[in-house]
């Protein structure tokens, strides 16, 4: 059995680690001669060291998030900010257990503690807790499938049944015409805060910025929020909003003409940009949004009635279901599921 990993002070007064790595003694340095600090490091680069070396054939949630996180979503999944919680309230419940040990009826518990906010910050809604609990799936799929090296990957044969709560119904919130250009107006001229003051600015605030092109792109809320300058094409006209390097997943990215409407509006906020993303940060708007939408009486306003109400306007004119699924990114089967009862010509052929 090979030595575990030491920590050792060498004579510069550095503190470093020493450890076998395919049968050879190799050593790295922790940058600091604080004792204290160094212990600190150790721990983390021991956990990690772990996590990548030891082969657990029975291993925990907590254990299996981990190189869930660190090995599939972090660097590359654009909204891997939102996975941290995620796996934190997973972890408060199911961390500790052993996979095998894992059977339906601590997915309904689980769904019961989250539903009352015992476990999260607060009480979830039903899709909420579906997506978490799709993620513990995934992470599970990942560890059979995927992980490296391939001794950690576990057997089909102990993956629990996860079971899922019921999706939430769908929202069918469309904004009227009226509330539409109330929005426009609105955030056309709703300006920026800077500073613990709010100070007001010349710049267009980023709530407005995003509520002007998710009304002509119909996109979904991340996309947008991450949108980078790198991706807006004026000269061509055009918004890739996949960026390079990233994979299309289910919810596709696509790339899309630049509105006339719109044009104006992204020329202005070039003229403004202060780095490289087109909203100055990705953070979630949600909150914004909702805000905005109580300070102008526009009841229920949250980022997906944008895309809502995009789909449904563009159906209800008769635009056909393959260019309305191509635009926004989505599955043909999805958009007909959704929207196809709302065609001008839907069910006629039953009159004739």
């Amino acid at each position: 059995m090979s030595k575990p990993p030491e920590l050792k002070q060498r004579k510069n007064g550095k503190w470093y680690i020493f450890f076998r790595e395919d049968g050879r003694s190799k050593r790295t340095s922790l940058r600091t001669g604080d004792q204290e600090i160094a212990t600190l490091r150790f721990s983390g680069w021991l956990k990690d060291y772990k996590l990548h070396t030891e082969v657990v054939e029975d291993p925990t949630v907590e254990f299996c998030l981990d190189l869930w996180f660190t090995q599939w979503i972090e660097g590359r999944m654009l909204s891997e900010n939102r996975y941290p919680s995620i796996i934190n309230n997973l972890n408060a419940y199911f961390g500790k257990m052993p996979i095998s040990q894992i059977c339906r009826d601590h997915s309904q518990k689980y769904i019961e503690l989250r539903a009352h906010g015992i476990i999260g910050s607060n009480k979830a809604a039903s899709g909420t807790i579906r997506g978490e609990l799709q993620r513990l799936r995934a992470c599970f799929r990942f560890m059979n499938e995927v992980v490296e090296p391939r001794e950690q990957r576990i057997s089909k044969d102990i993956i629990p049944y996860v079971d899922l709560c019921p999706a939430s119904p769908p929202r069918d919130r469309i904004l009227s015409e009226d509330e539409v250009q109330l929005l426009r107006d609105t955030c056309s001229q709703h300006y920026a805060t800077w500073g613990h003051g709010g100070r007001k600015t010349n710049r267009m605030s980023r709530v407005g910025r995003f509520i002007m092109i998710a009304l002509d792109t119909a996109q979904r809320k991340t996309a947008i929020e991450t949108l980078r300058w790198d991706q807006v094409d004026l000269e061509r006209n055009q918004i890739q909003f996949n960026p390079q390097g990233r994979l299309q997943t289910i919810k596709k990215r696509p790339a899309l003409s630049i509105s006339p409407r719109l044009r104006p509006v992204l020329e202005m906020a070039k003229a403004e940009a202060i780095n490289s993303y087109v909203l100055d940060r990705p953070t979630n708007l949600y909150e914004q949004v909702k805000s905005l939408g109580q300070s102008l009486n526009i009841e229920d306003l949250h980022p997906h009635v944008f895309r809502h109400t995009w789909a449904t306007r563009a159906i209800t004119r008769g635009v056909p279901i393959e260019k309305v699924a191509k635009f926004m990114g989505d599955t043909v089967e999805t958009v007909r599921k959704n929207y196809e009862h709302l065609a001008p010509d839907y069910l006629d052929d039953v009159h004739e």
